[in-house]
Formats: structure tokens, sequence, C-alpha cells
């Protein structure tokens, strides 16, 4: 596996949590505490967040919180950076087990993807500051967002996601968005198709170059 086949398959998934944490908190201020690891939004929002980067406008590049030694961050702040390490150096993605990188090759908001894709957050929060960002993977066990019909969600949030974003395989895309949901698609040719109590559910096709043609869903 590669990091472009990893990022596509969590991308749909990362997305979707990332319009309900903007839904949520909206344009509050943002703030950090690097002692506690609580991230907050104005006075109304706490959550346990750990840090997996940072970016910096100098030299336009990218570090690994666990590479991050003048910071002297505690430990408890990057584990998920540390999980994402070994998962770069399990399966040989440079994109995860090297310490910095160019933000023309990583960049903050795909590394966060994949680290919510990767369930090891709920959602990341990409915080701006004088010299570049921190990313910031929020780690707190329950969220105050529900998703009541995840087919409904699933059917409107992914043709979003491919008109505002290049999706490099729609098909492999929605395959795993909705296994995230847990969800168990069948691949056919060309298509997509989720069944309960067998019957069909939901129906995706695709083109010869698997973008999205159709997709609908009898529950919705």
């Amino acid at each position: 596996m590669d990091y472009d086949t990893l990022l596509n398959q969590h991308l749909c998934f990362a997305l979707d949590r990332q319009l309900l944490l903007a839904d949520l908190v909206e344009d509050l201020d943002w703030g950090y505490n690097v002692s506690t690891g609580i991230l907050s939004f104005g006075d109304r929002y706490e959550f346990q967040a750990e840090i997996l980067g940072t970016e910096a406008d100098g030299d336009a590049s990218w570090l690994w919180s666990w590479a991050n030694e003048m910071s002297s961050l505690p430990p408890e702040r990057t584990q998920a950076a540390l999980k994402l390490k070994q998962l770069g150096e399990a399966e040989g993605i440079p994109e995860l087990s090297e310490a910095r990188h160019s933000l023309s090759v990583v960049n903050g908001h795909a590394l966060g993807m994949i680290a919510v894709g990767q369930k090891l957050g709920q959602a990341y929060y990409h915080g701006p500051h004088d010299q570049g960002a921190v990313l910031l993977l929020i780690v707190e066990p329950q969220m105050p967002w529900a998703v009541e019909n995840h087919l409904q969600r699933i059917t409107t949030t992914f043709p979003q996601i491919i008109a505002q974003m290049e999706v490099e395989d729609h098909q492999n895309a929605l395959f795993h968005y909705l296994q995230h949901y847990d969800l168990e698609p069948e691949a056919m040719e060309n298509a997509l198709v989720v069944r309960e109590n067998g019957a069909e559910i939901l129906h995706a096709s695709f083109d010869d170059l698997n973008r999205l043609q159709e997709l609908k869903s009898s529950l919705c």
C-alpha cells in the first residue's frame, strides 16, 4: 500500500467527520493547551487532542510531532503520530515514517484525514498561527454529534466531495466510505451494491474510469 492509496481509502469518511466538526464549532476561536491536551473552541467546547505535527511557512515543510525535539512535547501528545509512523514503517510509506517533508509532498490536512480514517481520532483541526499551522487530532472518546441515517448522509455527502475535490478512484473511495459506516458493499463491474435482508438498499454505478455516474438509495 502506498500513501495515495491510503489517502483515497480514508478521504471521504474523514471529510465527513470534518463537516460534522465544522457544523459544531463554526467560527469559534480556538486554543490548545499542550500540558493538558485540551483543544478548546470559545467557551463552548473542550476536546482532548494530540499533536500530529506542524506546518512551517518559512521553508514550506511538515514536521511530525514525534520528531519535534525543539518543542519537548509530552509523550502522551504524540501517540497517534507514532502509530502512523509504525504503520509507515510496516507498509513502506515514507510520508508517514520520515520526520520531515516538503508541503508539496504532504500536508497536515491529508495526514489528518489518514489519521481519522485509521480510527486514531474523531476529527482533526488545522490550527493556524503566525509561523504556519499545527495539526491537532481530536481523540475525545465521544463527540457531541450523531448521524441517524447513514445512507442519506453518504448519498448526500459523497457527490459533494467528488465535485469539490480531485478523487482518483470514485468506486474505491465510495467502497471504503461505506465500510467506515459498517456497511458491506458488494463490488461488481462498474457498480457497488449494498443489501439489507437480501434487498438492495444502495446502488452506485461508475463509468470505465471509475467515475461516479449514479448514486441512489431506497431508504432515503
